[in-house]
């Protein structure tokens, strides 16, 4: 690569120097030869050692603590190495692990390696074998599989059985020109690449950013993302390096609903995240809540719009600092535009990403190496004496990307592989990537690692991978793999994504699988890049993932799970075969399923790229369900048994043993355009307490199925005793205005009954709850002692309830479906006294079993020609 005669414009530098003059330190940066985040660490630590360092839920780490843990990690290092420079694995999902070996690995003088283990076993193999490392550092949940996956020679530690306070020799002194981590990236190869960087040029950059925004001691830094992502690392380092607190939250985990909750709970002062996130947070909040403790709110990774300035006014305090930047792993940061309330936007939708820091300078050139001029858009070039050593093993990319600065010694210039232009003003505009690469959502995407896995498919005959985007939303920007079948060979979208899902990371999994006839080519042979990117039409015949539209869900948690799909998709008809990701999902919309199938089952479900099929999530829960220990598995009121469908849901009450009633027959009779909900009793987790009163069960049942459906109609439903409750519920939805359709009343008692000896013997009620779940008439698991034993007390809690209840007369209409036994043992018009308005009561079985068996061609009929009525009133 030729390098241009420097020019004034459109290059940017951040302050005006003589021609070859070396660029000046920033005032504090780091110069020491010995100086790295390990020896900030242990400074902290000594000068304020009880002071929180990290948070992470209900953990506290000192800085005293994070020291020591870090220095037992660095000892075992020596022991292993018998010196310093080898490679270390980081294999961790625990942060306070993961923060004290990165530390630990500095303050031995070795290098660091962040791996995720959600990452494909392959791509880790990759990886492993090609930095060789000598140390796999790791917590007690991974060490088997670290054992697998580790190459000859590399020794697995886990870091928490590492004696802290050991004695041991002096830990070596470490230059700050060594080379701290190598960090793996998508690569133009189509294998990953690892870029390495030095612990001085970590500091200057972490230095630089501190002055800039004003941030150290006493600060709170959200950390979000894994360790094995860069924006990660970065607030990592931020946080270690400055004194500041860095307070963990798992996006991914706990999805994006309760970040602002977290944020105001935590007192978080800085957050890093990507737009595209803080767009979807300020969805979640009100028109007028700020977060009174952030003062700086760093959005990063992808573009930046006007309309992303107006909520950030909207929603912080009007001292708070807006950054946006654009970076690379190679350099750590390229140039930074910072924000306030009240700065004047420049002309256009896309707010650019500013100018460089101190001591670093940037280029726009020309195809043939020339300067650009302003506004003349080109290829990015940053200059610096910070910019990376260059790749791990990789000679021949070192020469393509770096190249000597011939304006300051030592110094060297990096070709981003950014396209951009640099205004008059001298503010830097990004404009994308050029050649194979993408930015999706803050990562870096090399399109040829996706191509290569496409090429490994045995049934295609050839693939590649694109970047689109809505036409008017640049940031709705998706991967999608086109695909060519090998002749013979079966379309199958399901099947290409499986296979990808084996061998990429998931923010590289495409969200669409489109097959082609044959992939669209130019004149001369060659792949048309241009087509597959959207310059042009596809041919018509590009098959698309769509739902199945097949078989329906089998059971209720299946169910569950495709109503979730269909709401975060946008689709509708999902089965139990259809994948999540295959439909359109991605890694973000992915941390959004987990929380929603979270607080719908009350257990969390890990990684699912591998099988996330309806029904393998379902089988998941149920794992899940059945492993969790009960003090931390909450169970909500209100369950979706059946969720999709265009008729007015129906939400049925329990009967008196608090349980979710389900049977499929019952849910087939409705037919599957019949929506329905069930409510059943606080307190069945062990958790919360039961409800004392039927006041309080009916506002909290009124409120949850509220939550769901905001407004009437609404067709409500009750189970023997909960007939009642189900009334009470239609009193208070009239009282608020809300229209409700006649009530659906299964064999309910001719009174509010006292409660009984037999059905105050704990054994005895765990015994009808046993046959019943056997049954498959309730859909708890009974099978677990803990949650039968929150069952019986939840229970007895509703049979004191509602024998001390004195049902107010309900005036509106009603459908009774009554047993012979229970019309016959009490005086069959005391409901009367109760059900005041129109009221319709029909004999369809002999005993309460029978009447409620959906088996029964009564019951069936007139059950149906119910909800007929019901569903007409509506109308």
């Amino acid at each position: 690569m030729t390098m241009s005669p420097i020019d004034a414009k459109p290059a940017i530098d951040s302050c005006d120097l003589p021609m070859n003059a070396p660029m000046p330190l920033p005032a504090g940066a780091a110069t020491s030869a010995v100086e790295t985040i390990a020896t900030r660490l242990a400074r902290f630590a000594q000068r304020s050692p009880d002071a929180v360092a990290l948070i992470d839920s209900d953990a506290r780490v000192t800085w005293a603590d994070l020291d020591a843990d870090a220095t037992a990690i660095a000892r075992r290092l020596l022991d292993i190495g018998n010196g310093v420079n080898g490679h270390v694995c980081l294999f961790f999902r625990d942060r306070r692990s993961a923060v004290a070996s990165i530390v630990g690995t500095a303050r031995a003088g070795g290098v660091y390696i962040p791996f995720d283990p959600a990452d494909p076993e392959e791509r880790l193999r990759f990886m492993l074998d090609d930095a060789a490392p000598i140390a796999m550092l790791t917590e007690p949940s991974l060490v088997e599989r670290a054992r697998a996956l580790a190459p000859a020679g590399c020794v697995i530690v886990d870091v928490t059985v590492l004696e802290r306070g050991a004695a041991g020799g002096a830990l070596p002194q470490v230059d700050g020109n060594a080379t701290a981590h190598l960090y793996y990236t998508s690569g133009s190869t189509g294998r990953s690449k690892g870029v390495r960087q030095t612990h001085a040029n970590q500091l200057f950059f972490i230095d630089s950013y501190a002055r800039a925004v004003g941030i150290g001691e006493g600060d709170r830094l959200s950390m979000l993302y894994s360790l094995s992502f860069g924006a990660g690392l970065g607030g990592i380092y931020r946080g270690v390096a400055l004194g500041a607190t860095l307070c963990a939250y798992d996006i991914k985990r706990d999805g994006i609903a309760g970040l602002a909750d977290w944020l105001d709970r935590e007192r978080i002062t800085s957050l890093q995240t990507f737009p595209m996130v803080y767009r979807e947070l300020a969805q979640t909040l009100g028109a007028t809540r700020v977060f009174p403790h952030l003062e700086v709110l760093h959005l990063g990774g992808e573009s930046l719009y006007a309309r992303d300035v107006e909520l950030f006014r909207a929603h912080t305090v009007p001292h708070c600092k807006l950054v946006h930047q654009l970076a690379a792993t190679e350099i750590s940061l390229i140039a930074q535009n910072i924000l306030r309330h009240d700065s004047v936007l420049s002309p256009g939708p896309i707010v650019p990403v500013g100018r460089p820091i101190e001591g670093v300078h940037l280029e726009i050139r020309r195809d043939d190496g020339s300067l650009a001029g302003p506004d003349e858009p080109g290829e990015l070039f940053a200059c610096s004496r910070h910019v990376s050593p260059g790749y791990w093993n990789r000679p021949e990319l070192d020469a393509v990307a770096f190249s000597a600065d011939p304006r300051v010694p030592g110094g060297r210039c990096y070709r981003t592989g950014d396209f951009g232009r640099i205004d008059a003003a001298g503010d830097l505009h990004f404009l994308g990537r050029t050649g194979s690469r993408v930015k999706i959502r803050g990562y870096t995407i090399d399109l040829a690692e996706i191509d290569a896995a496409l090429a490994a498919w045995p049934q295609a005959a050839g693939g590649a991978a694109a970047a689109e985007s809505d036409d008017n939303d640049p940031a709705s920007a998706r991967l999608v793999a086109y695909v060519e079948a090998r002749e013979g060979a079966a379309r199958d979208p399901a099947a290409c994504k499986r296979f990808l899902a084996g061998k990429l990371p998931l923010h590289m999994l495409p969200a669409e699988i489109r097959y082609l006839r044959e992939m669209p080519r130019t004149p001369g042979g060659k792949l048309d890049h241009k087509r597959l990117a959207g310059a042009e039409r596809l041919p018509a015949d590009t098959v698309r993932a769509a739902p199945s539209r097949g078989a329906a869900p089998r059971d209720a948690t299946q169910a569950a799970v495709a109503h979730v799909f269909e709401e975060l998709l946008k689709v509708e008809g999902v089965g139990p075969d259809d994948d999540f990701f295959l439909l359109g999902g991605d890694s973000l919309m992915g941390a959004d399923l987990q929380a929603r199938l979270k607080d719908t089952f009350g257990v969390r479900i890990g990684n699912f790229h591998q099988d996330a099929t309806v029904a393998g999530i379902a089988a998941s829960i149920r794992r899940g369900i059945a492993q969790a220990p009960t003090q931390s598995r909450a169970i909500p009121m209100l369950v979706p048994l059946w969720p999709g469908g265009r008729e007015t849901p129906l939400f049925m009450v329990h009967g008196r043993h608090g349980q979710a009633f389900f049977s499929p027959h019952f849910m087939k009779l409705l037919g599957d355009e019949q929506p329905v909900w069930a409510l059943q009793a606080r307190g069945l987790d062990g958790i919360s307490e039961p409800h004392a009163t039927i006041e309080a069960m009916v506002d909290d049942y009124v409120a949850e199925i509220r939550n769901v459906r905001p407004h009437g109609p609404y067709f409500l439903g009750g189970l023997c005793v909960g007939g009642f409750v189900a009334a009470a519920m239609a009193r208070a939805l009239r009282a608020a205005g809300e229209e409700v359709l006649p009530l659906l009343l299964l064999d309910p008692p001719n009174r509010v009954r006292a409660r009984t000896e037999a059905h105050a013997d704990p054994a005895h009620v765990a015994a009808k709850m046993q046959a019943r779940r056997a049954a498959g008439r309730i859909l708890g698991p009974m099978e677990d002692p803990a949650y039968l034993d929150a069952s019986v007390r939840a229970a007895a809690a509703f049979d004191d309830a509602i024998a001390r209840y004195r049902p107010l007369p309900y005036d509106g209409a009603v459908y009774v479906l009554s047993s012979r036994h229970r019309m016959q043992m009490m005086d069959p018009l005391e409901l009367r006294t109760i059900f005041t308005g129109r009221y319709k009561r029909y004999e369809v079985g002999q005993s309460h079993g029978h009447a409620l068996d959906p088996r029964n061609p009564v019951f069936a009929q007139t059950l149906t020609r119910c909800v007929d009525l019901i569903r007409a009133a509506s109308i």
